[in-house]
């Protein structure tokens, strides 16, 4: 009981200080952001919820329908989708599957999820470009049919929450498909949130259908001897059921 509580005030703490250095000039409305999730993800409002805007590259940690800290992230430099092999950012429902890297010490290199014992300095040229990742994983599981099924499930794509020694490049996309942040940002953010934590990933306009194509007419297999028994056949139903 007590690590936990320790865990809870560390993590609160650590907010509290990152809050310091995280500029939020160019970040969406709070009262935007509360909107979108009521409108279409109000079983999530209430606890822990974390919200990535793809389009502001920014991500909102709420509490209880309060947006609690905000921080520059990046997406994929390659856009959003959830086709394998694509290095795009799945849009969409996500929930924290597995969180990896405690104990590690800051900026700690991870491959294939293990600590390497290697640490890289961020922006420091030697590590630049390399889509490394640090401190902290966040392995996100989708929580829709387009990110959860078969190949394109998230789990399966290995998209995280991470972070970066390419810190300088955080506010506009620049990753190969993950979420990622600020080490000191993402060290804080490990010690709040918990496995099951729902993070959705926005872009303006996910939800809104597809556009239907016109599809061509396709001829029916059936004579059209057959096609008048069916006719007959459905008119007669049509007599009965209002009888």
């Amino acid at each position: 009981m007590c690590r936990v509580l320790f865990k809870y005030l560390l993590g609160v703490g650590l907010f509290l200080l990152s809050m310091q250095v995280s500029a939020a000039d160019d970040s969406r409305p709070s009262d935007e952001v509360v909107e979108i999730m009521r409108a279409h993800f109000p079983w999530f409002t209430n606890g822990k919820a974390l919200f990535v805007d793809v389009n502001e590259q920014r991500m909102y940690v709420m509490l209880n329908e309060d947006i609690i800290q905000d921080f520059n992230i990046s997406s994929s430099k390659y856009g959003e989708g959830e086709v394998p092999n694509s290095m795009k950012t799945p849009l969409g429902l996500h929930f924290v599957g597995k969180k990896v890297g405690d104990g590690a010490p800051m900026n700690t290199i991870f491959k294939a999820r293990g600590n390497t014992g290697k640490r890289a300095v961020p922006n420091d040229e030697r590590y630049l470009d390399k889509d490394l990742i640090t401190t902290r994983i966040m392995w996100l599981e989708g929580g829709e049919e387009r990110n959860s099924l078969g190949s394109k499930s998230s789990m399966r794509r290995y998209i995280y929450i991470h972070g970066t020694p390419d810190e300088a490049l955080l506010g506009e996309p620049a990753s190969h498909g993950c979420i990622r942040m600020r080490n000191i940002d993402v060290y804080a953010l490990y010690e709040f949130v918990e496995e099951g934590t729902p993070v959705v990933i926005w872009k303006d306009g996910y939800l809104e259908p597809d556009v239907i194509v016109d599809l061509p007419e396709v001829e029916s297999d059936l004579s059209k001897k057959d096609r008048k028994l069916a006719k007959k056949r459905l008119n007669k139903e049509g007599r009965k059921s209002r009888l």
